[in-house]
Order: C-alpha cells, then sequence, then structure tokens
C-alpha cells in the first residue's frame, strides 16, 4: 500500500515537472519568438540605415566630385588671374615707358617752343633792319631828286651862260679891235660853261645810275622784307602747331598719368582677388579631403552594418530553428 501510494506521489511529481518544463517552453518559444520579430525589425532598420548610409555616401561622393571639379575650376581660374596680372604688369611697364617717352616729346616740345621763340625774335630784329635800311634808301633817294634838281639848276645856269657867251663874242666882234680882249674872256666863259655843263651831265648820268641801283636796292629790301613777314607769319603758324602739340602732349600726360593711377588700382585689386581665390581654392581642397574621409568612413559603417545584417540574419535563422 505504501509502494503504489509512494509510486503515485512519484507520477504526479513527474507529471507536475513536465507541466512545469511544457510551460517553460512555451514561455521560452514566445519569448523567442518575440526575440525574432526584434531582430526582424531591428534587421529591416539597419537594412534602412545601410541604404541611407549608401545614399548619403553617394551623395557625399558625388559631392567629392564636385568639390574636385569645382577645385579644378578655381585653379582654371587662378591660372588665368595670374596670367591676367602678369599682363597687366606687362601693360603697366608698356604704359610706364610711354609715358616717359611723351614726357620727353614734351621737353622736346617746349626746346623746339624756345627756338622758335628764338628765331622769331631774331626774324622781328632782322626785319627792323630791313625796315630801317628801306627807310634809309628811299631818303638816300630824295636826296638824290634833291641833287638833280640842283644839277638841272646848274645845268640851266650853264646854257645860260653859254648863251650869254655868246652874245658877248657877238658884241665884241661888232666893237672891232676893242672889243677883242672882251671877246676872248667871252671864249673862256663859253668853254667853262660848256665843261659845266658836260661835268652835269656826267653827275646827272652817274646820279641816275646810283638812283636806279638804290631803287632796286629798294625793291630787294622791300621783298626781303615780305619774305621775312611771311616767314614771320609761318613761325607764327608753326608756333602755334607746337603750342598745339604741347597741348595735347600735356592731356596725353594726364590721361597716361590717370591711366597708371587706374592700372595701379586695378593691380592691388587682381592681388586681392587672386588671394581670395586661392584662400577658396585651399578651401574646396580641405572640403575636398573632408568629403573624402567622410566617405571613407561612411564605407566603414556601411561594412560593419553590412556584417551586422548578416549576424542578425544568421541569429534570426537559429532562432527560427
Amino acid at each position: 500500500m505504501g509502494f503504489f501510494q509512494s509510486k503515485k506521489h512519484s507520477e504526479n511529481t513527474n507529471l507536475e515537472n513536465t507541466q512545469n518544463i511544457n510551460l517553460q517552453t512555451t514561455d521560452t518559444n514566445s519569448e523567442f519568438n518575440e526575440i525574432g520579430e526584434r531582430l526582424s525589425e531591428l534587421t529591416l532598420e539597419s537594412s534602412r540605415i545601410y541604404n541611407s548610409i549608401n545614399n548619403i555616401n553617394s551623395s557625399v561622393l558625388h559631392l567629392a566630385d564636385l568639390s574636385i571639379s569645382e577645385s579644378q575650376e578655381i585653379n582654371n581660374a587662378n591660372d588665368l588671374l595670374h596670367d591676367f596680372r602678369n599682363n597687366m604688369e606687362y601693360l603697366a611697364l608698356n604704359v610706364t615707358n610711354v609715358h616717359g617717352q611723351v614726357l620727353d616729346t614734351d621737353k622736346l616740345a617746349d626746346k623746339g617752343i624756345v627756338s622758335i621763340e628764338n628765331l622769331d625774335t631774331s626774324l622781328n630784329e632782322l626785319q627792323n633792319m630791313f625796315t630801317i635800311s628801306t627807310k634809309t634808301i628811299n631818303s638816300l633817294v630824295s636826296k638824290l631828286e634833291s641833287v638833280n634838281t640842283i644839277t638841272d639848276s646848274i645845268s640851266q645856269i650853264a646854257s645860260q651862260t653859254n648863251l650869254l657867251s655868246l652874245n658877248a663874242a657877238i658884241e665884241a666882234a661888232r666893237a672891232g679891235e676893242a672889243g677883242k680882249g672882251f671877246s676872248v674872256v667871252a671864249g673862256e666863259v663859253r668853254k667853262l660853261a660848256e665843261n659845266s655843263k658836260l661835268a652835269v651831265q656826267s653827275i646827272t648820268d652817274i646820279l641816275e645810275e646810283i638812283k636806279t641801283d638804290i631803287i632796286q636796292a629798294s625793291e630787294a629790301m622791300n621783298s626781303g622784307n615780305s619774305a621775312l613777314a611771311t616767314q614771320h607769319s609761318s613761325l607764327e603758324d608753326t608756333k602755334g602747331s607746337f603750342n598745339n602739340i604741347k597741348s595735347s602732349i600735356e592731356e596725353t600726360i594726364d590721361e597716361i598719368t590717370g591711366c597708371i593711377g587706374n592700372l595701379t588700382t586695378a593691380s592691388s585689386k587682381k592681388d586681392e582677388v587672386i588671394n581670395c581665390v586661392e584662400k577658396v581654392n585651399d578651401i574646396a581642397k580641405q572640403n575636398s579631403e573632408l568629403t573624402q574621409q567622410i566617405s571613407s568612413q561612411l564605407d566603414e559603417q556601411s561594412n560593419s552594418l553590412d556584417k551586422f545584417n548578416d549576424t542578425l540574419n544568421n541569429l534570426s535563422k537559429d532562432i527560427s530553428k
């Protein structure tokens, strides 16, 4: 009796243990199912993160490509700016050389104006001398006219004296022997009158020749004076042209000076632009390096997530078994 009771008690105990194990197994299966669901959700979320990382990585790679392209464009712009700076420096050098040449030309124009003024002064003095000489010659012609008047009077006196001596000779002939001495005197007077007339004629001829020479000299002086006046007018025109050239040169100097100032300002500004471009280029390089680093880190994260997904999948499969 005791044996059967003991056996029954043992069977009851085994049944309770079996029920407890079944309950625990059911709870464990429920927990495993819940863990499996959580693992599935985690795997799905991990896949989403993996896809997001890949998308971000693609964007970062695209950004890196853009940064590299931008850096190349900035380098090209920087090269163009350096070429532009060299061209501006060459242009500034040429403008400076032209400025120096224009200044030299301005000095030559000043010397030319001074030379023209000196020549003009000399021509004025020569023209004054010609004027004085012309007046002197004209005065000499007037005096020759006066001398001609005097010689004409002397010639008339000689003619009258000759006529008187002829009348005296006639009267002496009528007087006969008494008028013989008077006849000799009348003859001498007649000879003197004729000689005086010849001398006056010679003087008149010489004076006419002198007058002709003086008139020719006066005409030459007048022609010379006219030529000097024309030359003076030409010099005035030349002087005016030189003054206009000098004014144009001075305006050109002012324009070139302004151009040099603008080039200097532009040169300083272009240096600032080049510095800014170089800084932007440095920043672009840093961004490119940074994006490459981010891309590398994203690749590592993607690989880690990939491995993690594999682990989750394997774990989920093991749990499902």
